[in-house]
């Protein structure tokens, strides 16, 4: 399983070292930059979508009751007229649609025009008031959303994921990104594939489908129910013997913990389940796991 992982992330390793040694053999990079800035009213009941592309996404809440943004659009070349004329390439749109307001990069090209040789990158600094609900699209790059309040989507690829004392309903769809989370609280889904997943303190109900990922979690505040749905993956869980746990393990190595005692289960090759402190006063920890590793601390 670790092999498998490993060589999923060996391939990332082996493509920056050939995009870093390519870098390392030119002289000189041109960077050009264009920055935007505003603002937009925000009244209760009004949304908030981000559409990015090769873009590093912050969002984060203020106390004020307008959604604030810069973005920063720049592009890299060898050759300075290049990197100028790939930058006019990269559009950024903002416009309302109903009782949401869309802001979006993108490429647009004339007719004729070759595709940007450039690297090129848009970095978004926004900020929205605690209780604007949020979804993020985005394609290669970062995200970052702190401190909201409200309830938060977010659908991506090739992008990192990080969430920081964000309350509410929270929905995570990654794939090759890996996703972080720290004082999460509310009902949290998260559906991953060749992502890696790390949480803590996190409280609320969480719900967590995935393949292929390294899955940690530790140090739960208020933790009401967890449920997990993984295969081909390692699930590392830092949870101690205050909850309920109900597991379904196929073709899994289990690292059980000294103070988890339980009757030997039927026996049926290479599948254990196991009902551990059957008590309903307890918050549920549910495990359905095929192929992999498990721990528990």
């Amino acid at each position: 399983m670790k092999k498998l992982i490993k060589k999923i992330w060996l391939l990332f390793v082996v493509l920056t070292m050939v995009y870093a040694g390519s870098a390392m053999g030119q002289t000189k990079v041109q960077v050009v930059t264009k920055t935007l800035d505003g603002q937009e009213k925000w009244t209760p009941g009004m949304k908030l979508e981000i559409v990015g592309e090769n873009a590093v996404i912050h969002c984060e809440s203020h106390a004020g009751s307008s959604i604030l943004y810069e973005i920063e659009i720049i592009a890299k070349h060898p050759e300075k007229g290049i990197a100028e004329k790939d930058l006019k390439k990269v559009k950024w749109i903002s416009g309302r649609q109903g009782k949401t307001l869309i802001m979006r990069n993108y490429i647009e090209l004339a007719a004729g025009d070759a595709r940007p040789e450039s690297n090129l990158k848009v970095i978004w600094h926004i900020k929205i008031p605690e209780s604007c609900p949020l979804t993020i699209n985005n394609y290669f790059g970062e995200i970052m959303v702190e401190n909201t309040r409200s309830t938060v989507n977010i659908i991506s690829e090739f992008t990192s994921i990080e969430l920081i004392n964000t309350k509410g309903e929270i929905t995570v769809d990654s794939k090759f990104g890996d996703i972080s989370g720290r004082l999460l609280d509310g009902r949290v889904e998260i559906k991953s594939s060749r992502s890696n997943i790390h949480l803590e303190k996190a409280a609320g109900t969480i719900n967590i489908h995935a393949l292929l990922a390294q899955i940690n979690l530790e140090i739960f505040t208020n933790l009401e129910a967890l449920t997990i749905e993984a295969e081909k993956s390692e699930i590392t869980l830092e949870a101690g013997n205050k909850f309920r746990y109900l597991l379904d393990l196929e073709n899994t190595d289990f690292g059980k913990p000294a103070w988890m005692v339980f009757d030997p289960p039927g026996k049926k090759e290479n599948i254990r389940k196991v009902n551990f402190n059957d008590l309903p006063d307890r918050p549920l920890i549910q495990i359905k796991q095929s192929i992999g590793t498990l721990e528990i601390k």
